[in-house]
């Protein structure tokens, strides 16, 4: 009698396999590994620069998302955006290039305190046409905020795993 150990391996995984999608729909707790950078001492300001591909309404909605979470913002609004950095402030404006030719939708910089971890500025580059969602998570990374990998999460570094959960923020 001869031994087939290739379909036994096979029918094993086949059987695994259907006994954990019998359990898929059954809710997981999922733990949110996700790490704080830096912090605001203040409210920050929110300066849309009219080059933005956004309007001040649009970064309103946005910046209500965190608002709904907790967050506190200062005023909101349009300007030129000659002098980039301002103390206090999240500054947004369109992409200068860089984004589109590193395939990335959006970008943040921040500038804190590296011993007190105070955010004293930052700044958000959204690539033009806008994509929904990017502005939510640049200003998580204004907020401070690092990526996480959990699936569904504002935080996902990868916009097409990404989504609207706040868990852990």
């Amino acid at each position: 009698m001869r031994r087939r150990k290739g379909k036994i391996t096979i029918m094993l995984v086949v059987a695994i396999g259907m006994f954990s999608s019998l359990f898929a729909f059954l809710p997981r707790n999922k733990a949110v590994n996700i790490d704080k950078m830096a912090h605001w001492a203040y409210a920050p300001t929110i300066r849309v620069c009219k080059v933005s591909p956004l309007s001040v309404n649009e970064v309103a909605a946005a910046v209500q998302w965190w608002k709904d979470l907790g967050y506190d913002f200062d005023l909101i609004y349009n300007s030129d955006c000659v002098k980039t950095n301002k103390f206090a402030t999240i500054t947004i404006t369109l992409d200068q290039g860089e984004l589109f030719m590193n395939n990335l939708l959006g970008s943040t910089t921040l500038y804190a305190d590296p011993e007190t971890k105070e955010i004293y500025w930052a700044n958000i580059e959204l690539r033009h046409p806008y994509t929904e969602r990017v502005l939510e998570h640049e200003l998580g990374h204004a907020l401070g905020w690092l990526h996480t990998r959990t699936k569904g999460h504002m935080m996902h570094p990868l916009h097409f795993e990404g989504g609207w959960d706040a868990d852990a923020l």
